[in-house]
């Protein structure tokens, strides 16, 4: 059993796959968990290029979404932690070493959450956790307004007991819907450090695009927020009603609209409108 699993799920990204592959340095300690989402590019290959020097676990399925591919990349882990990288992220020199050496200082923690260096448009940015304490994953993006995204690190048990079903005909689901599902029963505790990888925001990549898998896809969008406006950890009222609009939004795309408390019939409204708006946004910008 290794001490780290890096579960990547990828599709035609062979290029940046390889980057990503080569910033990971050859520690006993680590496994990498690979998803390939039916590629047919030469992915396969860079693979194998790797596999002598870094423990690879390499495994093919026919193009289902990222939200299949992640769950297989996850249960195909062996490893006492588990940490979710994109094919177009990459590590910081030394990212792995101090994500393996907080863990180990750490005995008793099972849901690290260490900063990031985002990259968008030439533009660099990093968060900071300083002064953050041990808390709540909801609350330290509401109560703490860490807006920016971060690498999260949890215990295996944690994430295989929070795990989704197999998605079938759902492409996407939000990476975050798994960490708000373990902060009901963990806190996390933030590290201040250098930033341990590096995530480039790419023109073709899913984040550039994702309304169309939010309308197409809402199920767990639905889920997602549900589990914020109804979460007691976190103070933040201002947090609270985006989830509560954002819920009754998706409900609409997910055609499960339905009135939960009646004093919040007015964001419903809201969100009712801006899935109308959603949907001319749609119509005008992303025609086939």
């Amino acid at each position: 059993m290794k001490k780290l699993a890096i579960c990547i799920p990828t599709y035609n990204r062979s290029k940046l796959l390889d980057r990503l592959l080569k910033s990971i340095p050859s520690i006993d300690e680590i496994m990498v968990s690979i998803c390939d989402d039916g590629s047919i590019d030469n992915t396969y290959e860079v693979v194998k290029s790797h596999q002598s020097r870094i423990s690879i676990n390499y495994n093919y399925q026919k193009n289902n979404g990222r939200a299949s591919a992640l769950r297989l990349s996850i249960l195909n882990s062996k490893a006492d932690f588990i940490m979710i990288v994109d094919s177009d992220d990459f590590f910081e020199k030394e990212g792995i070493e101090n994500i393996l050496e907080l863990i180990k200082k750490n005995t008793d923690t099972k849901f690290f959450v260490f900063p990031i260096r985002t990259l968008k448009n030439s533009v660099s940015r990093i968060v900071s956790l300083d002064g953050i304490p041990p808390v709540n994953y909801i609350s330290l993006r509401s109560d703490y307004k860490i807006k920016d995204d971060l690498q999260e690190v949890v215990e295996s048990k944690l994430i295989f007991q929070a795990i989704y079903e197999d998605p079938k005909d759902i492409r996407r689901i939000p990476t975050s819907y798994l960490w708000f599902k373990i902060s009901e029963k963990e806190d996390c505790l933030p590290i201040n450090c250098s930033p341990v990888k590096v995530k480039e925001y790419l023109s073709d990549g899913m984040t550039a695009n994702l309304l169309p898998l939010k309308v197409n896809y809402p199920k767990y969008l639905v889920k997602f927020y549900k589990m914020g406006l109804e979460s007691k950890k976190f103070k933040s009222p201002f947090y609270r009603l985006k989830c509560t609009i954002l819920f009754y939004r998706y409900s609409f795309h997910n055609k499960t609209l339905k009135l939960l408390k009646l004093r919040e019939f007015p964001f419903l409204l809201i969100g009712y409108i801006y899935g109308l708006l959603d949907l001319l946004m749609l119509s005008i910008f992303y025609k086939k």
